[in-house]
Formats: C-alpha cells, sequence, structure tokens
C-alpha cells in the first residue's frame, strides 16, 4: 500500500500521522468492537485525516466514488473518527468502522467482522445502497486515482 502516492493534505499543506496516546485507538477499538487492522493504523501514523489529491475509486468508467476526507484520531482539522462512528455506527453496524465520507457524507467503511477487511461505501442519499469497492484497504488506496473530470 503506498498511501503517499495519493498526496493526502489539509488545504494543500501535508498531514502529520498520528502520534498521540494509544488509548485513544484502544478505545476507538472498544466502541467498534474490533481491533483495527494493522494497514489502517499504518495509514493513520502517516496521515492523520485529510483530504486525498486522488481521491476517485472507479469499478466502471461510468461507476466512480470520490473521497472527499479521510476521518482523524487526534487532527481537529478534520471530522474526528470517534465522531463518525458516533453518527454512523449504528447505521453501519457491529464491526462497521467508518474511514471517510465523499462530498455528500456518504461513508467509506471497513467490514471488520471479515478475516482481512474489505472497503464498502454507504449511500445514505441513494436508498440507503452498500457497494463493495475493494477487497482490503491496501487494494482501495492502490487503486485511487485523480478524478478524471478534473483533467
Amino acid at each position: 500500500m503506498d498511501i503517499e502516492r495519493i498526496n493526502i493534505n489539509i488545504g494543500g499543506d501535508p498531514t502529520s500521522g498520528f502520534n498521540g496516546d494509544i488509548s485513544l485507538i484502544n478505545n476507538l477499538e472498544k466502541l467498534v468492537g474490533y481491533e483495527f487492522p494493522s494497514s489502517y493504523l499504518l495509514m493513520l501514523k502517516q496521515h492523520d485525516g485529510g483530504h486525498p489529491e486522488l481521491d476517485t475509486y472507479s469499478l466502471t468508467q461510468s461507476n466512480r466514488f470520490g473521497v472527499d476526507s479521510f476521518y482523524s484520531i487526534a487532527n481537529n482539522k478534520e471530522e474526528l473518527l470517534e465522531s463518525a462512528i458516533s453518527r454512523w455506527g449504528k447505521v453501519l453496524g457491529h464491526g462497521m468502522l467508518p474511514i471517510a465520507k465523499d462530498g455528500g457524507d456518504n461513508q467509506f467503511y471497513l467490514d471488520l467482522t471479515e478475516c482481512i477487511p474489505s472497503i464498502w461505501i454507504y449511500l445514505h442519499d441513494e436508498n440507503e445502497a452498500r457497494v463493495k469497492l475493494a477487497n482490503s484497504l491496501e487494494q482501495f488506496i492502490d487503486g485511487l486515482e485523480l478524478n478524471p473530470d478534473y483533467l
């Protein structure tokens, strides 16, 4: 997983990683009921929230999803993961971890109930549809590209 290639930033400035008290992560894991996968913890250590420059994941040419921002553990310039879990946890269900949102507040989430957590999107504005995007966080991150509408 090459997290650096997607250029996560806040207002054009690179984000710093989470290097705070590990008890914050432990408390969030208790809220969700599952440990976070190592790939997600690595991502948080490199970038604690922010906007990816390469923000679009495409299932097909006409079926694209754009990440507006990833949630943060402790960076108050972004929505905190604890807030996202509080807002979306019951809707997404037990073991589902919101990790990012699109511009319309649809939720990208990890299904932690799987041996290798997959990435899904919950489309609250499309009759609460759920779409599987990738078989892992690594596949999702490596599949993010520049929105073709920006070219």
